[in-house]
């Protein structure tokens, strides 16, 4: 459902708009909606990132471990192709 509202721009960003656009209520809610795309994505990618931050060290200890792992299998490896 489509509500009407009023705002108040600038002369320069109207103009701009109107130079790109014919429709500036749809220009301005497509300009909304992805404003609030970028908003919900920065969120997640801040609760992500203090994730991440939070079991660093657990997760640095598990890639040493797989990397020791599977250097030992590739030197067994090579010693059994001798």
């Amino acid at each position: 459902m489509k509500v009407k509202t009023s705002i108040t721009l600038s002369q320069e960003v109207l103009a701009a708009i109107d130079k790109l656009h014919p429709n500036r209520s749809e220009f301005l809610e497509k300009a909304a909606r992805s404003y609030l795309r970028a908003l919900r994505r920065a969120e997640r990618d801040a609760r992500d990132r203090a994730l991440y931050e939070k079991y660093a060290a657990e997760l640095n200890q598990q890639a040493l471990e797989t990397l020791e792992y599977s250097a030992y299998y590739n030197e067994e490896d090579e010693r059994a192709a001798r």
